[in-house]
């Protein structure tokens, strides 16, 4: 291993103790994990504390997405099923409509336009009965830990609950256009259809100029769920849109569902609520996922903690030979953790309680980071699609405001990026670097600290790399 010496770069991370062979430490009582290998021999570039387990945050994800490639393969796609009972009549189904989910986490309002458009075309006009919702596929944890503290009332997206059937990542779109003059309550709406079951309060103002000042918050109480958006909007806004958290994901989700077929002119008459697909019912309808790899791109590109632990659980589900069994994330974590032992190779200890990186008592080293990484390299029929999940530096996704004004990194790093507030400040980057001298780079650089602040560490990780590119 060469020890670096440069300045710059012992200056990003750490101050130098006294003595030359004294080992290198933060100078602020952080603690960090960190290890670059080159890819062509696996020769350790450099190395800090690279066994240390820290808290990776969202670089749980280098580890999820890996696991899943895996076990589904890149061309696989899940399939979100509907159901009838009873024969047609014409244009009319007399029974209700039932539909199956398959823990599809990105099945989106365009996957349900087409669905209704098909519908549609094949000449169905009404349901007379219920829209039956089957989440059976996944066990009824819809929120662990990490997202229980926002289930009565949030003013945000990503702590969305998880199911079997669910729409647009289990999350509700909001539009809000000003009205045409100041004073005037603004124009708020579910977008893009009316939801007449989910209560939506409007308690906006319109106002000169060309600023707007709005906050939502979802607020759920015994099952039923309602939003108020509140605040200011400028008349020089066009269009602005809020994406809060469903509190019911099965009524939300099959309201929604009923406005796209009501849309195409097909009614539902029944009400939205739960059950199980009959053995006897016949399938009518099948709307296919994206497939895996692409969904594990945006799992990567965005961060998204729902497809993280949606496919966690179709993970536990894929995995399980008890029927009696459904997808959790305990048997989904389980399968992660098998593909880590028996596939990678990891033998020492690590903690892993949810695929997403929310749950702070995930716990690895950047050596067991990089082992992955390594293995994915070695996978032809994987890592095409692995190393176009991660966002390229100054590009997209996480990292495309990283490593801004550093024009010899553009598209250089492809990486996931890691961060948490609570319980301590947690930064952490993993990934792959091109390198002018050694080629290609696997690395992990995982930081946490109580004083040291989220915005601090970023700024060690990118100054490093860079020093890394100019001087190694």
């Amino acid at each position: 291993m060469r020890r670096l010496t440069t300045s710059l770069l012992l200056l990003a991370f750490w101050t130098l103790p006294a003595g030359a062979e004294a080992r290198l430490m933060p100078a602020d009582g952080s603690s960090e994990s960190i290890l670059i290998v080159r890819m062509s021999d696996g020769k350790t570039i450099y190395e800090s504390h690279p066994k240390k387990a820290l808290i990776p945050a969202s670089v749980t994800k280098v580890l999820t997405s890996a696991a899943m490639l895996h076990y589904f393969k890149p061309a696989t796609t899940l399939k979100t099923k509907f159901f009838i009972t009873a024969p047609r009549t014409g244009e009319t189904v007399p029974g209700p409509l039932f539909v199956k989910g398959d823990g599809d986490p990105m099945l989106v309002n365009e996957k349900l336009w087409q669905m209704a458009a098909d519908l549609k075309n094949m000449g169905i006009t009404k349901f007379e009965g219920d829209l039956v919702i089957d989440n059976s596929l996944f066990d009824n944890e819809e929120r662990d830990r990490s997202r229980m503290d926002r289930a009565d009332e949030s003013d945000r997206a990503y702590d969305a609950p998880v199911t079997a059937f669910g729409v647009n990542f289990n999350t509700l779109p909001i539009v809000i256009n000003p009205a045409t003059r100041a004073g005037e309550p603004a124009k708020v709406n579910f977008d893009p259809y009316p939801l007449p079951g989910v209560p939506l309060h409007n308690k906006t103002q319109t106002v000169s100029g060309g600023e707007n000042h709005l906050s939502a918050v979802r607020s759920t109480s015994n099952g039923d769920s309602s939003l108020v958006v509140n605040g200011t909007i400028g008349t020089q806004i066009p269009v602005a849109k809020v994406y809060r958290s469903m509190g019911d994901p099965l009524t939300e989700s099959g309201e929604l569902l009923r406005a796209f077929l009501l849309n195409a002119g097909i009614t539902i008459k029944g009400k939205v609520r739960g059950g199980k697909v009959p053995a006897t019912a016949k399938l009518l309808y099948t709307i296919d996922s994206y497939d895996i790899a692409y969904i594990v791109q945006g799992l990567n590109h965005f961060s998204n903690n729902y497809i993280a632990d949606s496919l966690t659980k179709r993970l536990g589900a894929h995995l399980n030979d008890d029927a009696s069994e459904t997808g959790s994330l305990k048997n989904g974590v389980a399968g992660i953790e098998k593909f880590l032992r028996n596939e990678v190779g990891i033998k020492d200890k690590f903690e892993i309680h949810n695929g997403s990186g929310l749950d702070a008592r995930n716990t690895f080293s950047a050596e067991q980071i990089v082992k992955v990484l390594l293995y994915m390299q070695k996978r032809m029929d994987l890592f095409p699609e692995y190393l176009a999940s991660f966002p390229a530096s100054g590009w997209t996704g996480t990292l495309r405001k990283r490593f801004k004004g550093e024009d010899v990194l553009d598209g250089m790093v492809r990486a996931k990026t890691g961060t948490l507030t609570q319980p301590v400040a947690v930064s952490s980057i993993a990934g792959y670097m091109g390198h002018p001298k050694h080629g290609m780079l696997a690395f992990a650089i995982l930081n946490n600290g109580r004083t040291t602040t989220v915005a601090e560490f970023r700024k060690r990780q990118d100054l490093a790399l860079k020093k890394i590119w100019e001087e190694l």
